[in-house]
C-alpha cells in the first residue's frame, strides 16, 4: 500500500525537523524516539529517510530554512547598514570583513544571491570530414 498523502506521525515530524538541523539521521531519530539504541536509531533513521512523506516534509522545511532562520534580503541589508555605521565608528576592519563574509555565506546557502549571468560564446568549428556527395 502506498504511503503517499498520509499525515505524518508526531515522531516523524520531530525526526524531519531535527534532521534539517545537522543532517544527522541517528541523532534525529533518538530525539524522536529517545529510548532506542544507537544501532536501532541508525537503521531506522535510514528507513525513515526513504519514506516519501517524510522526504517531502524535509524538502518543505528546506525551502523555509531562510524563514526559520530569520534571514531575508531585507534583514541582510539592515545588517550591512549596521556594519557600515559601526565601521564609521571605528570598528576593526577585520571584524567588518568577517561579518560581511558571513552574510555572503548565508546568502549563498539560502539562495538569496541573484544568479550570475554569464555570456557564453559558441564557436562553430568546421567539420572534420566535409560532406562529400558522390554523383
Amino acid at each position: 500500500m502506498a504511503e503517499e498523502n498520509k499525515p505524518l506521525k508526531p515522531e516523524h515530524r520531530i525526526f524531519a525537523e531535527q534532521y534539517v538541523i545537522d543532517w544527522n539521521g541517528s541523532r534525529s531519530y533518538k530525539v524522536a524516539y529517545p529510548d532506542v539504541t544507537d544501532e536501532t536509531a541508525r537503521v531506522n533513521a535510514s528507513k525513515l529517510l526513504t519514506n516519501t512523506n517524510i522526504k517531502e516534509y524535509i524538502e518543505e522545511i528546506q525551502k523555509d530554512l531562510a524563514k526559520l532562520a530569520g534571514v531575508s534580503a531585507l534583514s541582510n541589508i539592515n545588517h550591512l547598514k549596521e556594519i557600515i555605521e559601526k565601521e564609521e565608528e571605528g570598528v576593526k576592519k577585520e571584524a567588518t570583513r568577517d561579518r560581511i563574509n558571513a552574510l555572503k555565506v548565508i546568502n549563498e546557502m539560502l539562495g538569496l544571491n541573484a544568479p550570475e549571468q554569464k555570456q557564453i560564446e559558441i564557436k562553430q568549428e568546421p567539420p572534420l570530414f566535409p560532406d562529400v556527395s558522390h554523383e
